[in-house]
């Protein structure tokens, strides 16, 4: 009969009564509510920001396009990033003189119509090769419109 009662006290109060009592058959004063009863969603708030910032975002980007476009340009005018077979001899000359210093200076084969010289290429200026020997200290001339071929020998 006591759970009858309490099924009516719940029925009749509200959602306010526990269901379940432990050793206290009837409650005195009613459990108070310890929820926040207000509150603010930041979702509105989030969107607002978020649609703000993408119209600062497109008024940017348009500035930055016109600020770009020179250097669009350049990008264009940089070269390729080809394979060492694939390059002219005048490219692979350039590119193993180019070498960085900081890496070991590969040691290259180039033929030429009448010999074959290997070495170091230290530089190339007015269509001329420069090379040193790694056995030899003097500096080899060689003109480009002579080379045949070049080969990366070693690393």
């Amino acid at each position: 009969m006591e759970g009858e009662k309490s099924l009516k006290k719940f029925n009749n109060e509200g959602e306010n009564t526990p269901l379940m009592y432990i050793v206290q058959p009837e409650m005195i004063e009613k459990p108070k509510r310890s929820m926040q009863s207000v509150y603010q969603n930041s979702f509105f708030k989030k969107v607002k920001k978020t649609r703000d910032e993408r119209e600062k975002v497109a008024s940017l980007s348009k500035a930055l396009e016109v600020v770009q476009n020179p250097l669009a340009e350049k990008e264009k005018e940089k070269k390729e990033n080809k394979m060492f077979q694939k390059m002219s001899i005048e490219e692979k000359a350039a590119f193993l003189a180019d070498f960085p210093p900081h890496l070991s200076q590969p040691v290259c084969q180039v033929e030429t119509k009448e010999r074959t010289y290997s070495g170091t290429i230290v530089k190339v200026e007015d269509k001329t090769l420069y090379m040193i020997n790694p056995a030899k200290t003097e500096q080899t001339v060689v003109p480009t419109s002579e080379v045949k071929d070049i080969t990366i020998l070693k690393i």
